[in-house]
């Protein structure tokens, strides 16, 4: 009997990572996730890699532009979410 084991690549996996931090982010800043978190987490591992996950991938020249930051926070209190669709109100 063969065994099903799944093979996850490296970048499989580094998109995982980083769509758990952005998750983790949205946990303790009391958002919720659109559907659109998984697609921004695999933009991010392509524009950034693991070390920048943060930045935002719609902004990349704004460095106050960043996962949770200020200007996130105040886009998600003005439109219901954050500048790229990741974030949203409860």
């Amino acid at each position: 009997m063969e065994d099903n084991i799944s093979v996850q690549s490296e970048e499989e996996i580094l998109c995982m990572k980083i769509y758990n931090n952005i998750k983790q982010k949205a946990e303790e800043n009391n958002f919720d996730l659109t559907s659109n978190a998984m697609k921004i987490a695999k933009v991010k591992l392509k524009f950034f890699g693991l070390s920048e996950w943060q930045r935002c991938p719609c902004d990349r020249d704004n460095n106050l532009r960043f996962c949770c930051s200020d200007k996130c926070k105040s886009d998600i209190e003005e439109t219901g979410t954050c500048h790229c669709n990741c974030y949203k109100k409860k």
